[in-house]
This record gives structure tokens, C-alpha cells and sequence, in this order.
């Protein structure tokens, strides 16, 4: 018996060498995203859209609009990479990062070295914690304090480009793939995004 179970580790194995075999392609060819909210009562997705070039590059448009009204200084991050093999899935990536701690010490950090700092220049989150919504209101003269607003925050994030500069230094072998961002705040998970592309090595 553990023959067989040594034997099928070895077939498994040489059959998954065989199919993720070479080639680092240069490019994602993104195919679809799709954004999830999943507490209704804290955020909604208001848009969730992939944009095309006549090129084939693509750009990514999400726009968030936040429920909750209070201070967040808890934030998780959770990114996983699959590669697509017809029915299964293979994780290559599964990595968990404290929000508020990276922007303290913005240091990179593995495969969220590649994606944070891109996605700070594209968004109007603020970049200290804890993230809240704020606004100014007058004491009389020349004084001022910071006060929560009363309503909803939008978080926009403007067309993150996906093309020959974005993810080129990750060693993935040509194929089919989905990058899912899982983000969780005050201890609950609230958002899910998948983004489905295929790595080549040319539009």
C-alpha cells in the first residue's frame, strides 16, 4: 500500500511537471473580472469593469462604496494564484498581509510588493490607517478638527494597467490563471475579487 501511495505521489508529480512546463510568458491577457461583496451591510460594489485596448491591454476599474461609517484600522489582505488546468485548480500563491502594518513600513512583501504599490497610485484611499471618513468642520475663526461625515465613501481604484510592465518579474510559466484579493476588516471578511487571465508571451 505504500508503494502505490509513493508510486501515484511520483505519476502525480511528473504529470504536473509536464503541464507547467516552460514558458515565462511576458504578458497577463486579462479575460474577466469579478467582484464580490461579501457583507451587504458594510460595502457594495458599485463597479466592477475590465477595460480593452485595441492592443490587448487591458485596464482594471473597481469602485467600492463603503457602508460603514466608522474608523478602520484592521485590515487583512489575502491574495491567492491559481493556474487553470481544464477542471482543477493549483494554488501557487497563498499569502496574508497586514494592511495598516505595510503602509507603516512600506517594505515589499513578496508577491504584495507587486500589486500594493501600483494600486496606491491608482486609488483616492488614503494611504495611513486607520482608513475613516473624514471632513472638516469650523470652531469659529481660523479653527478647524476633523469629524466622520454622515454618509458613504467611495473607494475608487482608476484603471489599474495590466500590460508588459505589470507582474513581469513573477516566474509563471505560460497558461491560464486567476488571481483572487480577498480583504478582510474588523475581523470579517467583506470583499472578494477574482481576475482571470491567461499569461503569453505577446498580445
Amino acid at each position: 500500500m505504500k508503494d502505490q501511495l509513493v508510486f501515484f505521489s511520483l505519476m502525480l508529480s511528473i504529470l504536473l511537471l509536464k503541464e507547467l512546463e516552460p514558458i515565462e510568458g511576458r504578458v497577463f491577457k486579462v479575460t474577466k473580472m469579478d467582484c464580490r461583496t461579501l457583507d451587504p451591510s458594510f460595502a457594495h460594489v458599485k463597479n466592477c469593469n475590465v477595460v480593452h485596448s485595441e492592443h490587448g491591454r487591458a485596464a482594471l476599474y473597481i469602485h467600492i462604496t463603503m457602508l460603514y461609517k466608522g474608523p478602520i484600522d484592521d485590515i487583512i489582505l489575502n491574495l491567492g494564484i491559481y493556474k487553470i488546468l481544464k477542471n482543477r485548480r493549483f494554488q501557487f500563491v497563498n499569502e496574508t498581509m497586514d494592511f495598516c502594518s505595510f503602509l507603516r513600513q512600506p517594505l515589499q512583501s513578496g508577491f504584495f510588493g507587486f500589486l500594493i504599490n501600483p494600486l496606491l497610485k491608482i486609488t483616492n484611499i488614503n494611504t495611513t490607517c486607520p482608513l475613516q471618513v473624514r471632513s472638516w468642520i469650523s470652531l469659529g475663526g481660523n479653527n478647524y478638527q476633523y469629524t466622520y461625515k454622515k454618509q458613504q465613501q467611495d473607494y475608487i481604484f482608476n484603471g489599474f494597467p495590466i500590460d508588459e510592465g505589470t507582474l513581469k518579474e513573477v516566474p509563471l510559466p505560460n497558461g491560464v490563471y486567476m488571481l483572487q484579493l480577498r480583504t478582510s476588516m474588523l475581523k470579517k471578511w467583506r470583499t472578494d475579487i477574482k481576475v482571470y487571465s491567461t499569461r503569453v508571451e505577446k498580445y
